[in-house]
């Protein structure tokens, strides 16, 4: 979002020091409904996901069963020091048939908020995570003029059913159907859209990832903006926002204005519509080098991820950085994180990317919180489950839960409201060592 040359957070790895947070700071990781729930058989995703040929590469099946094991799960973050868990409310169980609502699946909701509560933990539902009822993408989904005032009596119906949250998502990066339709529509061949199509009686177009672009920046739009006033009218002091993928855009000598051109296309009207949000949820995760040739990748030869992202953590203070001066609005980190295998590397991202961050909440950046993606290595759409983000791991065969030392970092961190130097970490006083392996029904 600058000059390559003007990076606002310097690359040179900085000393670290104890450098504390604002009070009231929050800190937390997150999950998505349809990636660790399993069974979600009443959605556009689990049907796309058994079309024949798909986009996905494996079914999400039983997820990490997170529906049967939330309690467990949620004393599992507490047990970390974590204080927060945005998780997202699924639509297509909530509603599985227009105008029919499931009283099981808003109670199960409760119970889920009611699991955070009882363990000090902040619950941060999201109304809208990229799924949606069958019954929604058969009708157009996005593109369908129904669909803001559909999505607004579901959210409503929730909304006045449930209680004890003092946060909320509306839509989940309402933003990143733009990317998607740059990176992916093209390359779907005609294969894959026609068995997409005789699947879920739909266009492509009509599942939330390829929304196209006039249906994001009116339809999207909208249908946060219903959604938020049918919040706020039953929690009248909850702080509602939407969240945006929005990575850190920078330029290469000679491809400014393609950069600017790029803000322009995927962030800017975004933020506009928000701005005057209680909060905007920022989801970063690397950077993309705008290029002469028309391209905008990561630097050529730089370390990558296990989902092809550059590794580039100081992406994260950027954007904040970009979002602030834009809009003037107070921020949530509702995701960041690494991809890979290697823990020792996930620890010292986290690190890093809140450093930069400390840096920007010195200079005025209004960051209140830091959600880390993801709370457990989980299915990760077209990617499947090989995609690890996880602060916890998940034995696919035994459900068994693994803690990995990444979430014992970000524990300290959160517990001391502070960035501390990796080697003054408080001794963990938890029950369970960062190689032990919960038992399926608690945290072993």
């Amino acid at each position: 979002m600058q000059d390559l040359n003007q990076t606002m957070i310097s690359d040179d790895q900085e000393v670290f020091m104890t450098v504390g947070f604002p009070e009231g700071f929050i800190w937390g990781a997150a999950t998505a409904a349809h990636q660790v729930e399993g069974g979600n058989s009443n959605s556009d995703a689990w049907v796309l996901e058994h079309a024949v040929p798909s986009i996905f590469r494996e079914p999400s099946g039983d997820a990490i069963d997170h529906w049967n094991r939330f309690e467990d799960d949620v004393a599992l973050l507490a047990a970390l020091g974590l204080r927060a868990y945005r998780f997202s409310i699924e639509w297509a169980r909530i509603e599985p048939r227009e105008g029919v609502f499931s009283r099981a699946a808003i109670d199960h909701y409760q119970r889920c908020i009611n699991a955070c509560l009882e363990r000090g933990v902040q619950p941060i539902p999201t109304f809208h995570h990229f799924t949606a009822p069958i019954w929604v993408a058969r009708d157009g989904g996005l593109t369908s003029a129904k669909f803001p005032e559909r999505f607004a009596r579901y959210c409503e119906k929730v909304a006045r059913e449930l209680s004890g949250f003092q946060y909320a998502c509306t839509i989940n990066e309402l933003n990143l159907p733009l990317f998607m339709r740059e990176k992916l529509v093209a390359a779907v061949n005609g294969d894959l859209k026609a068995a997409a199509e005789a699947a879920l009686g739909s266009s492509l177009d009509s599942f939330f990832l390829f929304s196209p672009r006039e249906a994001i920046l009116k339809q999207g739009l909208k249908a946060h903006a219903l959604a938020r006033d049918a919040i706020k009218a039953q929690h009248p002091n909850c702080q509602v926002g939407a969240t945006l993928s929005i990575q850190d855009e920078q330029a290469e000598s000679g491809a400014e204005a393609f950069r600017d051109e790029r803000n322009a296309q995927f962030y800017d009207e975004c933020l506009d519509a928000l701005k005057n949000d209680d909060f905007i949820g920022v989801q970063t995760y690397t950077r993309l080098i705008a290029r002469k040739d028309g391209s905008a990748t990561g630097a050529e030869g730089a370390p990558r991820t296990m989902i092809g992202w550059e590794d580039y953590p100081q992406a994260l203070a950027n954007t904040c950085r970009y979002v602030f001066e834009r809009t003037g609005a107070p921020i949530v980190i509702t995701e960041n994180g690494w991809a890979g295998l290697d823990d020792t590397r996930r620890s010292e991202f986290i690190r890093e990317a809140l450093q930069g961050v400390h840096h920007a909440i010195q200079d005025g950046v209004d960051v209140r919180g830091y959600l880390y993606w993801t709370l457990f290595d989980n299915y990760e759409w077209m990617s499947g489950y090989e995609p690890k983000f996880g602060l916890i791991g998940v034995d696919r065969n035994t459900q068994a839960r693994k803690i990995k030392p990444s979430a014992l970092v970000l524990g300290d961190i959160a517990q001391n409201n502070s960035l501390v130097a990796p080697d003054i970490v408080p001794t963990p006083t938890r029950n369970f060592s960062p190689d032990q392996e919960s038992s399926p029904v608690g945290i072993g």
